[in-house]
């Protein structure tokens, strides 16, 4: 086989495995790095599970907003936006942040992706495997990463679909807790 023709082959794999798992897409719906007001019709209501076995409900977090980061463990563009996440996650106490894996067989890479990449808040996975589909509460994820913005009430009130900037992140924060209901 040709290095061309491999070059090729790993290409197609890639791009098969990034759209079987919500990877980037740029459909008329949603394109990478819109960002959109959304308010949900009900709290949203969301088990999800930590590699350890924790139990994590959206529902218990309520008073604080909550920034759900939707992620693929070996997506490069969800692993860079790690880094300014975290900074937000550092200067926002007053802010839940909640990684959620969202691709096949997701827990068993949590640990070592947490352990490598240094991860300071909360990852989880589906345990009911609703997101991926776009059968959840949260509505068909298009694109990773994806980041959800609840008030403290659990409403939805920004989703912001690419990379996000600290300065992104903190606007996102500000739409969330200045909306009207």
């Amino acid at each position: 086989m040709t290095l061309g023709r491999a070059a090729a082959l790993v290409t197609i794999a890639l791009a098969a495995l990034g759209a079987a798992c919500g990877g980037s897409s740029a459909d008329s719906e949603g394109a990478v790095g819109v960002s959109t007001a959304q308010a949900a019709q009900a709290p949203i209501e969301l088990a999800l599970r930590t590699s350890q076995g924790t139990f994590v409900d959206v529902g218990d977090l309520r008073g604080k907003p909550v920034v759900l980061f939707l992620f693929a463990t070996f997506d490069g563009m969800s692993q860079a936006a790690l880094r300014p996440l975290s900074r937000f996650y550092r200067q926002h106490p007053e802010v839940h942040v909640i990684g959620i894996a969202v691709q096949p067989n997701p827990q068993m890479l949590l640990d070592p992706y947490v352990s490598a990449l240094a991860v300071p808040f909360t990852v989880t996975y589906d345990p009911e495997e609703r997101i991926l589909p776009g059968t959840s509460m949260l509505g068909r994820v298009r694109v990773v990463p994806t980041y959800i913005v609840l008030d403290a009430h659990g409403f939805i009130r920004a989703r912001h679909q690419g990379f996000a900037s600290e300065s992104k992140l903190e606007r996102l924060l500000y739409d969330a807790t200045h909306a009207r209901r």
